[in-house]
């Protein structure tokens, strides 16, 4: 799609062309994201786009001398997307499970986040089948966590439901409609619990150690896409000089977050 240059300065202001070093004359390169899921991708007050994951594709974008265009849109519709060439990358806190790889590559690891089940405080409710027999609990479609709820804990009675983002599943709880919510430990942190409406909910205690949910964080590049080398080398790099760790240090706790090894 061509640009006029009132329409970039408006896709500027709206954040969604990030003004990054002196891009104006280079290849953009288009980003999808699904910007309902703080601290990794989402919208300010202003409308424009933050996060974590923001934050490193702008990083990319800038050493790779090209222009970021961002493009928000559902994550279930993200491979899709890049299976259809609409846009370069997916960069919304993807895991990079091997069903995944099938159909998309997906570039060098960027980080890995715990996942968690969050319930009302004082429930018992744990991240067992046996715990929530009988219980609804919220996924976002598309996700490792969905994959993990369908496999492990329908089959044993716990009805699994599934939302177009955890914004939607953060009402139905308050609202009495969910038991509790299966996402990553810092979205629900910064999504939920840290929100007045958060304040008699908490994460269960124990940790889910399951391989399917433990696998790296990373970008989706279409399959054949010779954009993934330049991308690896660029992660390769933010990782060793410590960029990605520091921008980690705005968003998250201590502990909420790992980095693979260099």
């Amino acid at each position: 799609m061509k640009t006029t240059l009132l329409g970039a300065a408006l896709l500027i202001a709206a954040g969604l062309i990030p003004a990054v070093g002196s891009a104006a004359d280079a290849k953009e390169l288009k980003i999808a994201t699904e910007a309902g899921y703080p601290p990794f991708e989402y919208r300010n007050p202003n409308g424009q786009l933050e996060g974590f994951d923001i934050d490193i594709g702008n990083e990319v974008c800038k050493r790779l001398n090209r222009t970021c265009v961002w493009i928000d849109q559902s994550f279930d519709s993200l491979i899709p997307g890049l299976q259809a060439r609409k846009f370069d990358l997916a960069n919304s806190t993807m895991t990079a499970t091997e069903a995944r790889k099938k159909v998309i590559d997906f570039s060098t690891p960027m980080y890995i986040v715990p996942v968690k089940l969050m319930v009302k405080k004082g429930s018992g409710l744990e991240p067992t089948a046996e715990s929530l027999k009988g219980k609804r609990v919220g996924v976002q479609q598309g996700t490792t966590m969905e994959t993990y709820a369908r496999k492990h804990w329908a089959p044993k009675g716990v009805e699994v439901v599934s939302y177009p983002s955890y914004t939607n599943a953060y009402v139905d709880v308050t609202a009495g409609r969910l038991d509790a919510t299966f996402q990553e430990a810092q979205s629900a942190v910064e999504g939920f619990l840290n929100k007045p409406e958060g304040a008699d909910y908490e994460l269960a205690a124990m940790m889910l150690d399951d391989p399917i949910l433990n696998e790296p964080i990373a970008m989706g590049i279409r399959k054949g896409n010779a954009l993934k080398a330049d991308v690896d080398k660029v992660l390769k790099a933010m990782l060793a000089d410590g960029t990605i760790q520091g921008y980690a240090k705005k968003y998250f706790a201590e502990g909420l977050i790992r980095f693979p090894a260099q």
